[in-house]
This record gives structure tokens, sequence and C-alpha cells, in this order.
């Protein structure tokens, strides 16, 4: 019986752990710029935009949108790399791929 109690305190733990990342990740904010540096967004690490800047050079600009996905993509990358670069091996345990 003893260790179904050590599991159950093993599973507490990681519960626990996992709001700490969790924690971690609602932290994390990322710019991301177009390639002219005219777009730049702010996300968050759970992947909501923040922020939007357009350079009002770009208002009548038919490359807006093109810019615009690269500033987004070009942000959503750099969450990625943070979350990995923060949470190192903790985010992956036993090589299983989670969905953050």
């Amino acid at each position: 019986m003893m260790g179904f109690i050590d599991k159950m305190k093993q599973a507490k733990d990681m519960y626990g752990n996992m709001k700490k990342i969790q924690q971690e990740i609602d932290k994390i904010e990322c710019k991301g710029s177009s390639k002219n540096g005219l777009i730049n967004v702010i996300i968050k690490g759970n992947h909501n935009v923040l922020s939007i800047k357009i350079d009002d050079s770009l208002q009548n600009n038919k490359d807006l949108e093109k810019d615009l996905l690269i500033a987004l993509n070009d942000a959503h990358n750099k969450v990625d790399k943070e979350i990995k670069a923060r949470m190192g091996g903790m985010m992956n345990p036993g090589g299983l791929k989670l969905p953050f």
C-alpha cells in the first residue's frame, strides 16, 4: 500500500510543478517584427496577442497582410523558444510531445 501513497504524492508534486510551469509561461512576453521593422507585435506565452503596432507608412501598402503574418509568426516562434529555454527537460518528460 505504501507504493500507492508514494505514487499519489508523486502525482501531487507533478501537478504542483505543472502549475509553476504554467505561471512561468504566463509571464513570457515576446516581440515579433516584420523584416522591415515597420510592424511589431507582442504576444504572451499562451500565444495571446497583446498588441500590434503598424507604422503609418504602411497604411495603404499592399504587403501589409504579408508583413503582419511575418511579425506574428516571428513572435510565436520566439515564445516557443523562450518556453523551451526556461523549462528545459521539465516540459518533455519521457519524450512526450506536449501541446505547449
